[in-house]
């Protein structure tokens, strides 16, 4: 697949990004009704940074993982919904202090293999699970997560702080494979040891501290330009990514219209300054991490792709809620 309007129209059919267009509403609505819903650095955000009195924030997130998964591949759903909830805390800056489940299901063997993943999860992650809730008799079956953390609050990483100049740069793991229960995941975890998963993830403390990152987000389902496309959107900017970048910087065995919707584990978006570029190549090569410098941003609002000379809009922020809610910092 080389044709740009060939990849336009495979990425707007995509589920990862398709069913991010229901969010603006919903977040609007949240944030008109429920009690303080309009609370900074929240809904919107890959975890919701609670003020407290202390020099810290404490981080909030939620994430679910698709029923099809937990009906035929139990484990993983286990352990993927503490990957999601570990690398949302990680995209903030944060260290990951707890993590809480809500399991529903009516096959007995379905629920040890959700355990036995979110058991293994927290293992690998270091996370304790201190508080869930069981419906063992459902007619549905699924699996939810929480997870808290804590980051400083001069450390706090948003995802809504890119700025017009800003590079945008893949951090990602090369040394993966596809994933065996999810055909468009790159597993970078599996075969690891917990202190090298641990240490990878740990970037993001680095960054955050060195304070040379404007956003960060995690690699979601939503793949990587779903990814930048929501980044952009709720920064109040625009900007261009290059395929041609991600083809040359993707692992050799992913076509390449794989990669762009693919779940990264390890894998984070981060916008930065050319003159930060260098510290943060250097800081991500001793965490184990590749950097690719994928874009830019510029205040157009507008989300572009690139491959070869042609340029195409993938998205218009002006025309109203695309992806995200409007950023209630910016």
């Amino acid at each position: 697949m080389n044709s740009l309007d060939e990849i336009l129209k495979l990425l707007l059919s995509f589920d990862g990004i398709s069913r991010k267009f229901v969010l603006p509403s919903i977040i609007d609505r949240l944030r008109l009704e429920s009690f303080n819903g309009n609370s900074p650095h929240s809904l919107g955000e890959d975890s919701a940074a609670i003020l407290t009195t202390s020099d810290e924030y404490v981080l909030l997130t939620t994430d679910a993982i698709v029923e099809h998964l937990c009906l035929n591949s139990p484990q993983a759903a286990g352990f993927n919904v503490v990957l999601a909830n570990m690398m949302d805390i990680y995209a903030a800056g944060g260290t990951p202090t707890s993590f809480a489940v809500a399991l529903s299901y009516s096959d007995p063997a379905i629920g040890e293999a959700l355990l036995d993943g979110l058991i293994n999860g927290s293992q690998t992650f270091k996370v304790p699970i201190v508080r869930g809730h069981t419906n063992p008799s459902s007619s549905s079956t699924y699996v939810v997560g929480s997870a808290t953390g804590t980051v400083r609050k001069e450390s706090l990483l948003t995802a809504g702080g890119a700025r017009s100049g800003d590079l945008l740069v893949l951090l990602f793991d090369t040394d993966g494979h596809r994933g065996a229960s999810y055909h468009l995941g790159w597993d970078s975890v599996t075969g690891r040891s917990s202190e090298d998963v641990v240490h990878r993830l740990s970037v993001m403390n680095e960054l955050a501290d060195a304070q040379i990152l404007m956003a960060a987000k995690d690699v979601s389902v939503a793949g990587v330009i779903g990814t930048a496309g929501m980044m952009l959107e709720y920064s109040g900017c625009g900007g261009t990514l290059s395929l041609d970048a991600l083809d040359s910087s993707k692992p050799a065995e992913i076509p390449l219209e794989d990669w762009i919707r693919m779940f990264i584990s390890l894998g984070f978006l981060v916008a930065t300054s050319e003159e930060n570029l260098p510290e943060v190549k250097r800081v991500s090569n001793s965490h184990g991490l590749t950097t690719a410098m994928i874009g830019h941003v510029d205040d157009s609002k507008s989300f572009k792709l690139k491959l070869g000379d042609d340029e195409r809009v993938l998205f218009d922020f002006t025309k109203g809620g695309v992806l995200t809610p409007r950023n209630l910092n910016t």
